[in-house]
């Protein structure tokens, strides 16, 4: 029988919180890394560029783009950047808030 994705992620948020509030950190901090990986690709699409073509924008290789749309890389702050800009984002960092 196969496993539904949704029930597939339960599983593994079930898992941090039972390991404790380090583990539930660490999956946060996961989805954090797929998620900017997926709005740049979004915004990609949405301006209908080519990999290449923002690649060239940001003066990067086309494989860094790829692999930064898909979380398989950990990019500096100044390539995240640039591949931002490329597609009409930004980076923004700021300090985290204390109230959890």
């Amino acid at each position: 029988m196969a496993t539904k994705f949704k029930d597939f992620m339960q599983g593994i948020e079930d898992e941090a919180v039972a390991a404790g509030p380090d583990a539930v950190q660490e999956l946060e901090d996961l989805r954090t890394h797929f998620r900017v990986g997926r709005q740049l690709a979004a915004a990609r699409m949405n301006r209908k560029l080519t990999q290449t073509q923002v690649a060239q924008m940001a003066h990067v290789d086309q494989a860094d783009v790829s692999k930064i749309e898909r979380g398989a890389t950990n990019p500096t702050l100044a390539t995240l950047s640039a591949v931002a800009l490329a597609v009409g984002m930004e980076i923004d960092v700021r300090k985290k808030s204390t109230s959890r």
